[in-house]
């Protein structure tokens, strides 16, 4: 059986490398070894006002997993899922009171969307007023309607009780602030708050009523459900100042009275970092699937856990390859799966990548099925995107870390790499790092 052009177009959308998994998707995630949702989940149990920070490499199934813890409590609690990316015009920007901020925004959008419940005009009020003062010397217009309508919810398609249209409750809420709402309030609007409140420090009597203001509109969700907020996007912050200032300088992230959830870059995997975002939260790492043994010594790996993270990679492929009604056999004519899956280094982001790459150029060969020299192409074409950015000096890091396990630490090189997924992060009950397999060959040892 030949895959047909359209089926080929079908492929393509199916494997899509920037779109990432909702609630709604839930038919295509696959539970993979090293999963964390059901560990907060139980951690809930007994920290109802915990704070959590996931971190991992970019791309490897965080927002997956947020969006899969969503639909584990959605049936006990009301998940409040903030997608900041779809939010903020640039996620670097965003300051730590603006996150505080847009929680309490995106509950109150969330209570009228998905459970037809109408936060106060009062304690809405009371949220717009506290950030006034936060805004120091700023030119920036306070626009309630706008920051209202900015908000994205990556949960908003979660079904629970009273899901569906807006009623209403936000449009007239933003109408007594001055503004104007009209219809339903679009869910993909950047939000014009980004970057524009004043530095802030803990304890501050601002920050306090801000605090006061998010906790009080939280307290009002809770009379229909205990809830539980998920902030996807501050894992893609790629500027070390800014993760410092949001998860190692300042604990205004862990102010919310009820329990949050954030997504965390991965230099919170460092020591250093690690150590101080520790006081504040509970981490979980979420490393990528090991899909072949290390080359370091000292880490045991068993056959059993090798064929467990590659069999996990095959179903993520399976299931995108059911939505045109094929299967791994028919599609791929030989080994040419086994190359991407090694390839990715268990980066679901890069294997989803890959296997869009293979799918362009089988359509553009008008080719019945992937071949081993398709995948080969599409692995060289990969390659030359992470190897155009290469300098001695990052080479000189990678090599260090091929010899050792982990990164050196010198300078800024170490996060840089990390941070655009040059270096992988694996676990076998120790951390281990290693350069990302589709430039080891070009990765000479110490």
């Amino acid at each position: 059986m030949a895959v047909t052009l359209e089926q080929w177009k079908q492929l393509y959308a199916a494997f899509n490398p920037s779109q990432r998994l909702e609630l709604s998707d839930a038919d295509l995630f696959v539970e993979r070894p090293g999963a964390i949702a059901h560990e907060i989940a139980a951690d809930l149990q007994l920290e109802t006002a915990g704070k959590w920070v996931v971190c991992g490499s970019m791309g490897s199934g965080k927002s997956s997993e947020l969006a899969h813890l969503g639909g584990i409590l959605q049936h006990d609690y009301a998940v409040i899922g903030l997608d900041l990316p779809n939010t903020v015009a640039s996620i670097d920007r965003i300051q730590p009171a603006e996150v505080l901020f847009l929680i309490g925004i995106a509950a109150v959008r969330a209570a009228a969307d998905l459970w037809s419940h109408k936060i106060s005009d009062a304690a809405i009020q009371q949220l717009f007023s506290a950030l006034k003062p936060l805004l120091g010397e700023t030119n920036f217009e306070l626009q309630p309607s706008e920051i209202l309508q900015g908000v994205a919810l990556f949960a908003a398609n979660v079904a629970a009780p009273g899901a569906g249209a807006v009623t209403g409750a936000v449009g007239a809420a933003a109408r007594a602030l001055g503004g104007a709402v009209k219809g339903r309030m679009p869910l993909r609007r950047p939000s014009p708050l980004n970057g524009v409140t004043r530095p802030v420090h803990d304890g501050e009597p601002d920050l306090v009523h801000l605090q006061e203001a998010v906790d009080r509109i939280l307290d009002e969700v809770a009379t229909v459900r205990t809830p539980i907020v998920l902030v996807d996007g501050l894992d893609k912050i790629q500027e070390l100042t800014s993760i410092r200032r949001l998860f190692s300088t300042s604990r205004i992230l862990s102010l919310p009275k009820r329990a949050v959830v954030y997504t965390g870059p991965i230099t919170l995997m460092l020591g250093t970092e690690w150590q101080a975002a520790g006081s504040q939260f509970q981490r979980q790492r979420l490393t990528n699937v090991v899909t072949r043994r290390p080359e370091l010594p000292g880490i045991t790996l068993t056959d059993v856990k090798i064929a467990a993270g590659r069999t996990s990679l095959q179903q993520v492929i399976a299931k995108r390859l059911a939505l045109a009604g094929l299967d791994t056999a028919t599609v791929f004519a030989d080994d040419g799966v086994d190359l991407l899956i090694e390839t990715s280094g268990g980066l679901l982001r890069d294997l989803i990548h890959l296997v869009n790459r293979t799918v362009r150029i089988a359509f553009a060969q008008k080719a019945p099925h992937v071949t081993r020299a398709i995948a080969e192409d599409a692995v060289s074409e990969l390659r030359k995107e992470y190897e155009i950015t290469m300098n001695g000096r990052r080479r000189e890091e990678l090599a260090y870390v091929r010899e050792h396990g982990e990164p050196s630490g010198k300078g800024d090189v170490s996060p840089e790499l990390l941070l655009g997924g040059y270096i992988l992060p694996y676990s076998n009950g120790r951390i281990w790092f290693e350069p990302h397999p589709i430039l080891r060959e070009g990765v000479a040892r110490t």
